[in-house]
């Protein structure tokens, strides 16, 4: 199972903005909930990239929600 860091470098979908020193921080809180019906929600999504990210880490299982001031967002449904 790759890691969250892992899934970045090799993301290849929608532009993601992370800062690289959060990825340890993120896996060591958020690596229980795998593959899990966690319900997750991301505040500012910009380009939609983050969404692809997290729903590769979390799986199929995850309720992935999110919300941006910018109505072009909504396209990422």
């Amino acid at each position: 199972m790759l890691t969250l860091q892992e899934i970045f470098e090799t993301h290849t979908g929608r532009l993601v903005h992370k800062w690289d020193h959060y990825f340890d921080v993120y896996e060591r809180y958020f690596t229980v909930y795998r593959d899990s019906p966690v319900n997750i929600l991301e505040i500012g999504i910009s380009h939609g990239g983050s969404l692809q990210m997290w729903r590769k880490y979390f799986g199929e299982h995850a309720n992935i929600f999110a919300v941006d001031i910018n109505p072009e967002c909504k396209q990422f449904e």
